[in-house]
C-alpha cells in the first residue's frame, strides 16, 4: 500500500461517522436511557429543598429632597436597593434570626451564619423591586426563616441613638423653618410686597412668592419624612409576603435527567468514534507500532520478549 492509498484510507467522511453510529446504534440508544433512569433514581434519594419568595418595594426618595446636596442624603426615606439586598445576608440581620429560630443546633455562630447565608438570596430586579428567596428543607421552615429575615432587617433600619439625636435636631429646625416660611408666605399674600421692606416689580414679587413656596415645600417634606425615619421602615414595604412553597426547588429532576442523557450520549458517541478511529489507524503499520507502545505503557499489553 503506497502513501497515497494510506492517506485516502485515513480520511474520515460523513459516511464513516454514519457507519460508526449504525454499528453502535444499540449502545448509543440503550446507554443514555439507562443513565437517564439511573439519574432519575438518584434524584429521589437526594434531599429536597423548598424556596420561599418575597417581594419588597422600598419607598422612593422625595422629589424635593432629591435635589438637595449629598449632606441631606440621610433624609431620603429609601435605602439604596443594592445595599438593602446586601444587608439581607449580613451578620447584623442573620445573627438575630439564628438566635430567634435556634438554627445553630450546637454549631458555632460563624458556621451557622455561613450556612444560613448560603440559603438566603436577595436580588434587585430591573423593575426596582427587592426579591428575597430563602431555601430550606421544608416549606414551613423556608417561610418562617424568610419572615424572620425581613423582620430582622426592618429592625436594622431604625436609626441609632446618635442618628436619632441628629434627626430630632433636624426635625425641630425643619418645623421652625416651616412655621417661619408659612408666616412669610401669609404676609406676602395679605400685605403684598411692602412686607419685604422695599417696593418690588411685579416680576420680582412673583419670583419671591415662588421661592418662598419652594422653601415651604422643602421644609414640609422634611417635617413629614424625618418622623418616619425615626421609626424605621415598617412591614408595609413588603408587597408580597413570603410564600409557602408547594413544589420542591431542588433537586431539579428534569434538568438532572436531561444532563445525564445528553452527557452519556455524547461520551458514548465519542468513545465509538475514537474506537473506530483507533482501529482504522491500526491499518497503517507505522501507526500500529506506536499503538502497541501506548498499550504497553498503559499496562494493557505485555511487553514483547
Amino acid at each position: 500500500m503506497n502513501q497515497a492509498e494510506i492517506v485516502e484510507t485515513d480520511e474520515v467522511t460523513l459516511l464513516d461517522l454514519l457507519v460508526v453510529i449504525a454499528e453502535n446504534l444499540k449502545l448509543l440508544v440503550v446507554g443514555p436511557v439507562v443513565m437517564g433512569i439511573f439519574a432519575l433514581a438518584i434524584t429521589y434519594a437526594l434531599p429536597q429543598s423548598f424556596t420561599s419568595e418575597a417581594i419588597l418595594a422600598l419607598p422612593r426618595p422625595v422629589s424635593t429632597l432629591s435635589r438637595q446636596s449629598t449632606s441631606d442624603a440621610r433624609l431620603v426615606p429609601a435605602a439604596d436597593m443594592v445595599q438593602a439586598a446586601s444587608m439581607m445576608a449580613s451578620p447584623i440581620v442573620l445573627d438575630p434570626v439564628i438566635e430567634a429560630l435556634k438554627l445553630s443546633q450546637g454549631r458555632s455562630i460563624q458556621s451557622a451564619r455561613a450556612e444560613l447565608a448560603s440559603r438566603v438570596r436577595a436580588t434587585v430586579g430591573k423593575e426596582g423591586l427587592l426579591r428575597l428567596e430563602v431555601t430550606a428543607s421544608t416549606p414551613m421552615e423556608a417561610q418562617s426563616i424568610s419572615n424572620a429575615v425581613i423582620d430582622s432587617w426592618l429592625i436594622g433600619t431604625v436609626p441609632s441613638a446618635q442618628d436619632r439625636a441628629d434627626l430630632e435636631v433636624r426635625l425641630a429646625n425643619a418645623r421652625a423653618s416651616l412655621a417661619a416660611v408659612q408666616r412669610l408666605l401669609s404676609a406676602l399674600s395679605t400685605e403684598g410686597t411692602a412686607s419685604l421692606g422695599k417696593p418690588l416689580t411685579r416680576g420680582e414679587a412673583g419670583t419671591s412668592v415662588v421661592a418662598v413656596g419652594e422653601l415651604q415645600a422643602r421644609y414640609l417634606d422634611e417635617s413629614l419624612v424625618i418622623p418616619r425615619l425615626l421609626q424605621g421602615l415598617s412591614r408595609n414595604v413588603v408587597r408580597q409576603s413570603p410564600t409557602l412553597p408547594t413544589d420542591a426547588s431542588a433537586p431539579r429532576k428534569g434538568l438532572i435527567v436531561m444532563v445525564a442523557v445528553i452527557g452519556s450520549a455524547g461520551i458514548l458517541f465519542l468513545w465509538a468514534v475514537v474506537g473506530a478511529g483507533w482501529r482504522r489507524a491500526a491499518r497503517n503499520p507505522q501507526v500500529a507500532v506506536k499503538q502497541a507502545k501506548v498499550l504497553v505503557c498503559l499496562g494493557l499489553r505485555r511487553r514483547p520478549e
